[in-house]
C-alpha cells in the first residue's frame, strides 16, 4: 500500500540555503509585492452592478392637450424672463429608461428648429422631453 504524504510537510527543503540568481537581477520589494495585488477577475462586473442598481422609469406620455397648454407656458416664460421649475425627462445612457430631473432657471429663447430650449445657464432642453413647467 502506497503511503500518503502530507502536502503541507516541507521538511526536505526548510533548512536549504537560497541560491541566488547570477543570470538575473533580484527584483524590487515594490514590485514584487505586486504580483501578490488582488485583481478583478470579472472586470466591469461591479460596473454592471452599480448601473443595475440605478432606479429609472418610461417616459410618461403626454396628450395633445397638455402639450399645448406646456407650449403656451413656455413663451409665456419666455416674454417674462421669471424663474421657473422645469421637470423634464432625461434618457439614461446606459439603459432604455430614464429619469426625471427639475431644475430652477429662466428660458432665454426658444429654438424652433431643433424644438429645444435654451436656458440662460446654457443648459439645451429637448421641448418633447419638458413633462411639466411651473411659476415659482
Amino acid at each position: 500500500m502506497a503511503t500518503i504524504k502530507n502536502i503541507h510537510d516541507y521538511t526536505d527543503i526548510i533548512e536549504t540555503s537560497y541560491k541566488k540568481s547570477t543570470k538575473y537581477k533580484q527584483m524590487k520589494r515594490k514590485n514584487r509585492a505586486a504580483q501578490f495585488a488582488p485583481f478583478a477577475a470579472l472586470t466591469g462586473y461591479k460596473d454592471i452592478i452599480h448601473d443595475t442598481e440605478r432606479l429609472t422609469e418610461e417616459k410618461r406620455i403626454i396628450d395633445e392637450n397638455k402639450r399645448m397648454l406646456l407650449d403656451q407656458k413656455l413663451k409665456h416664460f419666455l416674454k417674462t424672463q421669471e424663474m421657473i421649475k422645469i421637470t423634464y425627462f432625461k434618457k439614461d445612457e446606459t439603459k432604455t429608461e430614464g429619469c426625471y430631473l427639475s431644475i430652477m432657471q429662466s428660458v432665454k429663447r426658444i429654438d424652433e428648429l431643433y424644438k429645444t430650449v435654451i436656458l440662460n445657464n446654457q443648459q439645451i432642453i429637448a421641448i418633447e422631453d419638458i413633462y411639466d413647467l411651473e411659476e415659482k
